[in-house]
């Protein structure tokens, strides 16, 4: 029964442009050497090429004639439920769907979109990993993976007040730009929403947030099925609709910006005169038109280096936003790991991978790729983005026992503004 829910969904998802992705990869195995779980365990399933196969065997096995004999003379097998469960486990543990496997592509597939159709059959035969199912869930019923409720987000929003001095604009009528927040800032990194709203009240932006369009992680992406991610991403387009802003801001969560930014467009109506970008964009925008004006050195000390996130550097296209602010921050102690920008391995930690408790053993292996890039610059503080990078960078340094410090891209901004005391 598994397998025929995960065969009909593949199937259903196996368009023309699926096809044409499938009948062009030559399995050259290209893409492994760019998959950082592959370079950390050698292991030949964590392949990027490997994750699609079950993809590729429904399509051949259903579609042509050569995998419809190759199955009848026996020399190809028809899927099994504990074919399903061993991909699970390629996909969801060790797979962050960063795309760096298609930046190799000699044919120029797009493998992450591929990997995430797998998750999308898997998710329709139930053998999605039990904590990101966890988290979904409560994401449905709370409205939060991290228990957000509306009583939890008002105590949080009134001692960020309360500690940082900064005011929160809530639901505010006539707001222009409406901020949207990730649980793991509300709830791990409050002083980041505190530096935001410096930011913004320093540079005079007619911002808000949301009382009910708030969360802006996505557990439905994460697990891959399209029911949950529109239902999700609605509450966030819905509340800015209806509240007539002119845009929405991501602050730093990569894969939510990811589905705000591309995928809801292909799952729902928004309107062309809605703007959706990233916070690094807003802050870099602030500074290019003086809006605010930052302290030029502030952060001259010791070596700092900046790790680009997958889904707002790679994907997202925000290269240069965050190495023009530190060059302002800090133009002689900023020093680019190797390699980086689209190229940038990726912390591992992401596509909801730092949710799966099994899956630790697989980060922690990955993450040690991103300990050879740090000792390698000497760098003594680590700056990103993306606050789930800078979850699995923080348990990270605590798990290794490292001494280099992660910092975010905005606290730097907000402790460098000029006469910004908000």
């Amino acid at each position: 029964m598994k397998t025929q829910l995960a065969l009909d969904t593949f199937v259903k998802e196996t368009g023309g442009w699926v096809a044409s992705q499938l009948e062009a990869c030559t399995r050259c195995g290209m893409c492994a050497e760019a998959c950082h779980f592959y370079q950390a365990t050698g292991v030949p399933e964590y392949a990027p090429v490997w994750k699609i196969e079950l993809l590729r065997k429904v399509y051949e096995q259903r579609f042509t004639l050569a995998g419809r004999f190759k199955v009848a003379v026996g020399v190809d097998k028809l899927i099994t439920d504990e074919d399903l469960l061993n991909w699970s486990s390629y996909v969801y543990h060790a797979c962050t769907v960063c795309n760096r496997c298609s930046m190799v592509c000699p044919m120029g597939i797009d493998l992450g979109s591929l990997i995430h159709d797998v998750r999308t059959g898997l998710v329709a035969a139930g053998v999605v990993p039990q904590d990101l199912m966890d988290a979904v869930r409560k994401q449905l019923e709370e409205g939060s993976p991290l228990g957000v409720t509306d009583t939890v987000f008002e105590d949080r929003m009134e001692f960020i007040e309360d500690e940082w001095e900064e005011d929160l604009p809530l639901d505010k009528e006539g707001a222009e730009t409406l901020v949207v927040f990730s649980s793991i800032e509300i709830m791990k990194f409050p002083q980041n929403i505190a530096a935001i709203a410096k930011i913004l009240n320093t540079a005079g932006e007619n911002w808000t947030m949301s009382s009910t369009a708030r969360e802006i992680v996505n557990f439905g992406f994460y697990e891959g099925s399209h029911e949950h991610t529109k239902l999700f991403l609605k509450r966030v387009v819905d509340g800015a609709i209806e509240m007539g802003v002119k845009r929405i801001v991501v602050t730093e969560c990569g894969h939510a910006y990811d589905a705000l930014r591309w995928t809801a467009y292909n799952l729902m109506d928004i309107p062309a005169s809605l703007e959706i970008t990233h916070i690094v964009a807003l802050m870099d925008e602030l500074v290019q038109s003086g809006r605010i004006k930052l302290k030029s050195g502030a952060f001259n000390n010791g070596t700092i280096t900046f790790h680009d996130a997958c889904k707002i550097q790679r994907k997202g296209g925000h290269i240069n936003e965050p190495r023009r602010l530190l060059n302002i921050l800090a133009p002689d102690s900023f020093k680019e790991m190797t390699p980086n920008r689209e190229e940038a391995i990726c912390c591992g930690g992401g596509g909801g991978v730092i949710a799966i408790k099994e899956a630790d053993p697989l980060r922690y292996a990955a993450f040690k790729l991103k300990i050879d890039q740090v000792n390698a610059v000497g760098a003594d503080t680590v700056v990103m983005c993306c606050s789930n990078c800078r979850l699995q960078f923080g348990d990270g340094v605590s798990h290794f026992n490292l001494d280099f410090k992660v910092a975010g891209l905005a606290q730097m901004v907000a402790d460098a503004l000029i006469d910004g005391e908000g």
